[in-house]
């Protein structure tokens, strides 16, 4: 069984040239009940909330998007947006906290079955999750470079431990909400060069 003490030595005793997430040195800070996970390769911090007596823990990503004060179309229209973002992507959900109504993304662990690579996986998952709200409520040239960088360095991650074009392909359109063509070009731009596409969405 792992205890907040391993998860948080996995996610500190990495490498910034690492390929996978959990490989990676995250600066870990205290923010009140939650841990603030921060690393340069990635766009925004990842918060992490263990709570049920330390037998859950959750990883928390904050939109920045408070609907409070939004006007009542566009607010419905974001609102209808993350429905069926939930109803598509099973592991993760998008939901409201706090008074300001902000959208966070969470997805939820048993810490008794954590390991890990069912941890580096979570991270994958809730960062593809992410994007796919980007793409879904048109924020991409808020997130675009920090999205671009991370999804490349999952491709590449792909590759190194064998999955096929096909199966990287799969990934992309089922998780990630990618056409069949922009799969394609993604894959060409990141396996078949040595720098990341400068944008995704040309």
């Amino acid at each position: 069984m792992a205890t907040l003490d391993d998860i948080l030595k996995w996610l500190s005793s990495g490498s910034d040239k690492a390929g996978s997430l959990i490989d990676l040195k995250w600066n870990i800070k205290k923010a009140g009940d939650y841990i603030a996970l921060q690393n340069d390769k990635i766009p925004f911090d990842i918060f992490l909330y263990v709570g049920g007596e330390r037998k859950n823990l959750n990883l928390i990503v904050r939109t920045g998007i408070e609907t409070a004060t939004i006007e009542n179309q566009p607010r419905l229209t974001i609102y209808r947006t993350l429905l069926i973002l939930n109803e598509k992507i099973e592991l993760v959900k998008f939901m409201l906290e706090g008074i300001n109504e902000e959208v966070i993304a969470r997805e939820d662990f048993d810490i008794s079955a954590l390991t890990r690579d069912v941890l580096n996986a979570g991270l994958n998952t809730i960062l593809a999750a992410f994007y796919l709200m980007v793409r879904a409520l048109n924020l991409e040239d808020e997130f675009n470079s920090g999205i671009i960088e991370r999804t490349t360095m999952m491709i590449r991650e792909m590759a190194k431990a064998g999955k096929t074009r096909d199966e990287i392909k799969s990934y992309l359109i089922s998780s990630l909400g990618l056409n069949d063509r922009d799969a394609d070009k993604l894959i060409a731009e990141v396996l078949d060069a040595n720098s990341p596409p400068k944008n995704m969405y040309e």
